[in-house]
């Protein structure tokens, strides 16, 4: 087979998923496909729907694999794959239909090592659509790299924004060379930290684009990413780096500097996102055991002048330093921006008498709004708007409403209304005050840090 692109797909109890994401791969608009299903020993009908496809489409190749390891997973499609590049896809994820052409395209024409673009979070709603946020790579300082060949230099400072190894396809003979392949360790502990580690080290030219193929699923409550050993699988990836891979004698010049400042941000934010889970505590073992690791790898680098301010975003250095000083104090800190964050949306939920909500305005801030109580478990109804065009439409599921319409239902079905508008919320609420709606039901001001 003279596959262009070989796609590898590991699998683990995502029958509710796996259909979704097939479909999505076998209509690609590149024929010359080679599909890798690999299961790592599924129970709940993940395998024989892989095993039903792969009778239906010649190009469908399904491995078992006896241990339950994403990067063992990964690494058989890798050793199968016989592509020009290849590619990995999450089996609860799916993939726009010109992904794998575009990016092939792309990488043939100028020998690249890999070539990627942008991805989308997407959302399930209450209404049961999706709703998706693009994940842009580069912004205004850097937004010029989009369609551009990058070298080395450049790749090294993309050590700790680039995460996502799904949202590319690599050159197969490249791999291979320079040895490059998954941590063989359980489960699915960010093994793909090491694999893209990897890849800025070897990578000698490089390509993103400034399109969105890749739609990556969120609120999955099973997610890896979910997991309270979340720090000690960041530790384990690190250590297999530093011992199996000796990439931190390796590595000089920009690229040490930056393969430090991706796990001084792998160190902050999962940490902190274990702590959350774990109400704050910090002494838990499962931060106490990883964090003393990072904190002598991390405050190594700071005295070696290999991380300071400057390579930080916004507050990053300053959690960094309160971290390294005290786990306890840090924990207050977090659990604090915590409550306000839960606060938010209690506050949001009072206001409204827990109704179902309708969200006046089809705008951006009502998308938005829409948005925040999805993830809020706040139901919402519908939509409200002035805009006449708007009336007996759905936006993402919800019936749009007149606003005589909207006024009769929140009597008759015990419903509120939230304005979305930033101007002319005045005007609006002595509208519907005026069609007869209670003052009571009409939330005429977000709680702040809502939008």
């Amino acid at each position: 087979m003279n596959a262009k692109v070989s796609v590898v797909l590991p699998s683990l109890n995502v029958a509710d998923y796996i259909e979704e994401c097939l479909a999505s791969v076998l209509n690609q608009s590149l024929d010359e496909l080679e599909v890798i299903c690999v299961d790592a020993g599924s129970t709940d009908g993940t395998r024989e729907i892989l095993d039903d496809y792969a009778k239906k489409d010649s190009r469908i190749v399904v491995l078992h694999s006896n241990v339950k390891s994403y990067g063992k997973q990964v690494n058989m499609g890798l050793d199968y794959a016989c592509g020009a590049y290849v590619a990995i896809l999450e089996t609860d994820d799916w993939v726009e239909p010109d992904m794998y052409r575009c990016l092939y395209e792309h990488g043939a024409a100028d020998g690249l090592d890999y070539v990627a673009a942008d991805f989308d979070l997407f959302y399930q709603l209450q209404s049961g659509e999706y709703y998706y946020i693009r994940q842009k790579l580069f912004h205004a300082g850097n937004a010029g790299w989009y369609g551009q060949l990058l070298g080395p230099s450049q790749l090294a400072t993309l050590r700790a924004c680039d995460y996502a190894l799904w949202k590319g396809i690599y050159d197969r003979n490249f791999l291979n060379t320079n040895h490059i392949r998954l941590h063989e360790s359980a489960g699915a502990a960010f093994q793909d930290m090491g694999f893209l580690q990897q890849a800025k080290t070897y990578a000698k030219k490089a390509k993103y684009l400034d399109q969105s193929f890749y739609r990556y699923r969120q609120n999955r409550g099973d997610a890896s990413s979910a997991s309270l050993m979340g720090l000690q699988y960041y530790k384990e990836e690190f250590l297999w780096m530093d011992q199996e891979l000796q990439l931190n004698h390796m590595l000089k010049g920009v690229h040490r500097k930056y393969y430090y400042l991706t796990m001084s941000i792998s160190f902050i934010t999962k940490y902190e996102q274990v702590l959350v889970r774990l109400g704050g505590d910090w002494k838990d073992k499962r931060l106490g055991i990883p964090y003393g690791w990072f904190r002598g790898q991390v405050s190594m680098a700071i005295e070696e002048g290999l991380l300071d301010e400057s390579m930080y975003e916004k507050g990053q250095w300053g959690r960094l330093m309160l971290l390294l000083a005290s786990q306890r104090l840090f924990a207050q800190f977090a659990m604090e921006k915590e409550r306000e964050k839960r606060g938010r949306a209690q506050n949001l939920l009072d206001l409204t008498g827990g109704r179902p909500v309708v969200i006046f305005g089809c705008g951006v801030r009502g998308e938005g709004l829409m948005h925040f109580c999805n993830c809020n478990h706040i139901q919402v109804y519908g939509f409200c708007d002035n805009n006449t065009a708007f009336f007996g439409r759905k936006k993402y599921g919800y019936p749009i409403l007149s606003p005589a319409e909207l006024a009769h239902i929140a009597k008759e079905e015990n419903k509120a209304v939230v304005l979305s508008m930033k101007n002319g919320k005045e005007e609006v609420y002595s509208q519907l005050a005026a069609l007869g709606m209670e003052p009571g039901r009409i939330v005429k001001h977000l709680p702040e840090g809502v939008l």
